[in-house]
């Protein structure tokens, strides 16, 4: 069994850490200061029950602590599960605390692993290992203090690092924790993640009803209509014309699985549908992806030559609605220095270069 720390207060924290736990593992969750509360009542109650698509379970944590430098002594490998918007935060909070041979895997990075190698580099910690996955691992919420529900069963990921000579070892480092396969690049995981585009989509066009509900507002079985398939489309026309010039496997459109949710014969769904949120408009939903993974896309477009309209449109309402310039700010080519990059350029540094 493993000793892993797990770094994030939010839901995916809290989540993995009851999941690995209920399988034997030795698990320290934490997190900074800023997610005491969470957290001092997390270790007040003393485990975390699990509900949805793995089952039911109650799962006793090793420890949990806002003392970062304490959880993270000794442990196999850590499991980063912060907001994307707090990357070069983690990576500055847990460096300190690493092994010169620590294996750090971010659950849906959205290039984050870039941001975690520069910042590891800087301090001399080049023998890190960090990765990310495509998608997080699971879809999932703290529905309230020491309760976790997880929408869909645990499913092979892909993952890899950065740099990615450092895949196998990121990928046989975790083979105890999660089963994972390697993707041709981070670059990859990124572009492929699943909230590049459903999450914006049916924001935007749930916003009055989001912004209006008296009672938590559940997008997923409340939200999806012909409309938020019809947008998907679009944007999945534009992601297929990038997709094909990297050469680039994809999958299909957000409206397959769209469809699947109003069919009242499916029921593999039924979990991820009671996933609850978002509850305003401002939730990460826009203020993390639209930023980390949809102003990513449109740069790596415009580094091919590429227009993406549908793309552009959503970032310009998004930054409207939330007063916001979400392309200035975003983690596109340019804000990671890397705007001198063009054409093949793009997928080949990701490919081959260290980060730096």
């Amino acid at each position: 069994m493993k000793k892993v720390g797990i770094v994030g207060g939010g839901s995916t924290g809290h989540t993995l850490a009851a999941e690995l736990s209920l399988r034997g593992h030795e698990v320290h969750l934490c997190d900074s200061e800023a997610y005491s509360e969470i957290l001092e009542e997390t270790a007040r109650l003393g485990e975390i029950a699990l509900t949805g698509s793995m089952g039911e379970g109650k799962a006793k944590i090793a420890m949990v602590t806002t003392d970062v430098g304490k959880a993270l002594d000794g442990v196999d490998v850590v499991l980063c599960c912060t907001i994307a918007n707090r990357d070069r935060e983690a990576a500055e909070m847990i460096a300190p605390f690493l092994r010169p041979d620590s294996v750090v895997l971010l659950s849906s990075g959205g290039l984050g692993s870039l941001i975690y190698r520069r910042v590891f580099d800087a301090k001399g910690l080049t023998g890190v290992v960090v990765g990310e996955t495509c998608g997080n691992l699971f879809p999932c919420r703290l529905v309230e203090p020491g309760l976790c529900r997880i929408g869909l069963p645990y499913s092979k990921k892909k993952a890899a690092a950065m740099p990615y000579s450092d895949t196998g070892k990121l990928i046989d480092a975790m083979a105890e924790l999660y089963e994972l396969e390697p993707a041709g690049s981070i670059l990859e995981c990124a572009l492929n993640g699943p909230n590049l585009v459903g999450h914006i989509v049916l924001t935007l066009l749930n916003a009055g009803a989001i912004e209006n509900a008296k009672e938590p507002y559940y997008v997923f079985q409340q939200g999806v209509c012909r409309s938020a398939m019809n947008l998907a489309d679009a944007m999945w026309l534009e992601k297929k014309a990038v997709m094909d010039t990297l050469g680039l496997k994809y999958g299909p459109s957000s409206s397959v699985t769209y469809k699947k949710y109003l069919d009242p014969e499916v029921h593999e769904y039924d979990n991820f549908k009671q996933l609850a949120g978002p509850d305003q408009v401002t939730n990460r939903y826009i203020s993390e992806d639209t930023p980390t993974l949809v102003c990513l896309f449109i740069s790596v477009a415009e580094a091919l030559g590429i227009d993406v309209p549908v793309f552009k449109a959503m970032v310009t309402v998004a930054s409207a609605v939330n007063q916001t310039d979400y392309y200035a700010e975003g983690r596109t080519l340019k804000n990671l220095g890397l705007g001198a990059l063009r054409g093949k350029e793009v997928l080949e540094f990701f490919q081959t270069q260290r980060g730096s």
